[in-house]
């Protein structure tokens, strides 16, 4: 460190630091200009600038120190940390030989000026101006001249060019497939979908898949009286889920069950049967009052070539009902893609009181083995009856035939 040799002051404390022969020692700014303009000294007291008192560092303040350059923090955000002024603070820093691990300087680059963390948290992430000025510690016109004007990411570049993943995209249509639309208005493809207060943790997952596609979290609808046949019911609270205009929604909207259908795999599955599906004590019912016939079959063949599920239309045939086996595997594929704590899994299964599995019977009839239920629909017999003469010996066939004989 320099000093000056008429009032002392150090190097870092003035904007100009001189050598002069005729005093053999350094000269600051002030005293230079003397010695040049007069050829003398003409005031040797101190200059017109304060000169800060010595200021002592406290090991903790030294260790606060480095943890902040190291985070290549700005001195102004030091500065207020630390209590210390920024000559103090660069002093130190110089000092301690941490110089050349600090990069606030000329060359530097706040982190808004970066292209990759602009398109990462705009694009990728899908933040607001306002989130990504708080993360950056700046305002929020420093990120839109950044963000938009330098970098171009305006909000039209984002609904042309981000992209659903996979796991979106499974969401979609299953969501597609239940309670979820998206809008048919030409310019603003947006996927829209609605729970009742009572799966608001159901939609907040949802929510939480397809933030970085958000403006706003979820919003609260209240209670209100809607008509159905000509009666009032009161609804009850409901959570709505709103995107923001993508272009990738386009890929979607106006597209077929069939289409849909033809995406399905297990995760699209258990958000069609958590949003359009009931489940009873013993057996899951699916709500397909909007699907043609064409449709049905077609998600029957699915449900059993791709998942192993049976299931038949009710005489009401906008339902699907699956058998006792194939609702415990839907209870299975539930659990394994869905998280368990929410709202709708315990309320639809964990707190269900589900019958235990039965035991499937096979008889041996005519050199082949047939459930017996199945045998006795067959033949019209009346199970109970069959099961309790087989508990007491004898063949199918023989109590079949004694049966014949005694109608």
């Amino acid at each position: 460190m320099e000093y000056c040799s008429i009032c002392n002051i150090s190097e870092l404390d003035t904007s100009r630091f001189n050598k002069n022969s005729k005093y053999g020692n350094n000269l600051c700014n002030k005293h230079y200009l003397q010695l040049k303009n007069h050829g003398k000294i003409i005031d040797s007291s101190q200059p017109n600038i304060v000169i800060n008192k010595k200021i002592y560092w406290s090991s903790e303040e030294e260790d606060i120190l480095i943890e902040l350059i190291e985070k290549v923090t700005p001195y102004k955000e030091i500065k207020n940390i630390l209590n210390k002024t920024i000559t103090a603070i660069t002093s130190k820093v110089k000092r301690m030989n941490l110089n050349t691990k600090y990069k606030n300087s000329m060359n530097y680059k706040s982190i808004y000026q970066d292209y990759d963390w602009c398109y990462q948290k705009y694009i990728n992430e899908g933040l607001s101006h306002d989130e990504m000025a708080k993360e950056a510690n700046c305002t929020k016109r420093v990120i839109e001249k950044w963000c938009t004007e330098r970098h171009r990411l305006t909000q039209e570049y984002r609904q042309v060019n981000k992209q659903l993943n996979e796991k979106q995209k499974d969401l979609i249509v299953g969501s597609m497939l239940g309670d979820g639309h998206i809008d048919k208005r030409e310019t603003q493809p947006i996927f829209i979908v609605s729970h009742a207060e009572d799966q608001k943790d159901y939609l907040y997952y949802k929510y939480k898949l397809l933030k970085e596609f958000c403006n706003i979290s979820p919003t609260r609808q209240e209670p209100a009286y809607k008509e159905f046949k000509g009666k009032l019911y009161l609804c009850q609270a409901t959570y709505r889920l709103c995107t923001r205009i993508h272009d990738c929604l386009l890929e979607y909207r106006g597209k077929t069950y069939t289409y849909l259908l033809n995406l399905m795999n297990e995760f699209s599955f258990s958000i069609w049967i958590l949003d359009d599906g009931y489940r009873s004590n013993s057996n899951w019912e699916l709500c397909v009052a909007e699907y043609t016939d064409e449709d049905i079959n077609l998600a029957l063949d699915i449900f059993k070539n791709k998942f192993d599920l049976f299931a038949k239309q009710k005489k009401d045939k906008r339902y699907l009902l699956f058998d006792a086996n194939s609702s415990r595997k839907i209870d299975d594929i539930l659990l394994r893609n869905i998280p368990n704590e929410l709202d709708i899994i315990k309320n639809k299964i964990i707190e269900k009181n589900i019958s235990k599995e039965q035991k499937i019977l096979y008889v041996k009839y005519n050199n082949e083995y047939i459930k017996l239920h199945e045998l006795c629909k067959n033949l019209n017999l009346n199970y109970k009856y069959i099961w309790q003469k087989l508990n007491r010996g004898g063949s199918v066939e023989e109590i079949i035939k004694q049966k014949v004989i005694e109608l």
